[in-house]
């Protein structure tokens, strides 16, 4: 389960969508203490006693309580050493689930938000949301933060933007990777085929003048040719596309907002190299419908 301390306008800050029940409010602090006897609990016992609600993700809400309602429902932490002294929230509100970490990271994990209103913790952020460029509004920030507090240090300032960038380079520099091979890929596979297919024809020019001469046209035989060169490429796509289908997982990690076996992307990917491979047959092909049938006809 990951943890978050939240204040009441974190959620509408982040964009992060109330599902049922209600955000953190000014109301949710330490307040419900007052009289208890807490002499005999240590400092992070006194810290986590003052925790009373808490909002859980959509996957916690599911996980838990499928087909009931979660709000009034009760979580014991097991944050005290007998469980007469651990701490029970109340779920208040449910939240659509987020990628705190990476966005890479792997789904299963639960999330738990409670009120920075009830306890503080070091290495606390501030975040802030505009409708302005976020870098004009960074000297102001500070000014407020000092304003609150001078000996609060600032430190590892920086927009959402560039934290979403920083947290895909390693993903975005495997990609480009993947793509340049992919790309030198298809141009030797194109220059291959190209070759094939053109060697098929300079071995068949005897063949292809006699047919010619005996009343071939050329486009039966630009038809010839372009058709058998398409029915290798054909099976090399189904092929490919077989193998595709079993290996993208591994790449699951690297995708995101689409499946390892997205339809759309192996039936555009099928058809663009179908496209190439059709180009690559088409110059040889064409090349083939200008065999002059007497020249051909004299060839050993």
């Amino acid at each position: 389960m990951e943890y978050t301390l939240a204040s009441p306008d974190y959620f509408r800050a982040l964009g992060i969508r109330l599902l049922r029940g209600r955000y953190f409010t000014e109301q949710d602090t330490r307040a419900h203490l007052r009289g208890r006897d807490l002499s005999g609990l240590n400092d992070v016992e006194r810290l986590v006693a003052g925790f009373n609600v808490v909002i859980v993700d959509e996957e916690f809400a599911r996980r838990h309580w499928r087909n009931e309602d979660p709000i009034g429902k009760q979580i014991r932490m097991p944050w005290g050493p007998l469980p007469a002294q651990q701490v029970v929230l109340t779920v208040v509100g449910v939240v659509t689930h987020v990628k705190l970490a990476r966005l890479s990271e792997q789904e299963g994990f639960v999330q738990a938000y409670l009120p920075a209103l009830q306890a503080s913790l070091p290495g606390m952020a501030v975040v802030v949301r505009t409708t302005m460029e976020p870098e004009t509004l960074v000297a102001a920030v500070r000014q407020q933060v000092l304003a609150l507090d001078p000996e609060q240090p600032i430190h590892d300032v920086g927009t959402l933007t560039e934290r979403r960038d920083n947290s895909l380079a390693p993903e975005r520099l495997n990609l480009t990777l993947l793509g340049s091979f992919a790309t030198l890929g298809l141009l030797l596979a194109s220059i291959g085929l190209y070759g094939v297919v053109s060697y098929a024809v300079t071995q068949r020019t005897r063949e292809i003048g006699i047919r010619m001469s005996l009343g071939a046209q050329r486009r039966g035989v630009l038809t010839l040719v372009l058709l058998q060169g398409m029915k290798l490429v054909v099976i090399g796509v189904l092929v490919g596309l077989g193998g595709a289908w079993a290996l993208t997982r591994a790449m699951q990690n690297l995708l995101f907002m689409v499946s390892a076996t997205d339809p759309l992307t192996f039936a555009v990917i099928a058809l663009l190299l179908t496209f190439v491979a059709l180009l690559a047959c088409w110059i040889p092909a064409r090349r083939a419908t200008k065999v002059d049938p007497m020249m051909a006809l004299r060839c050993e």
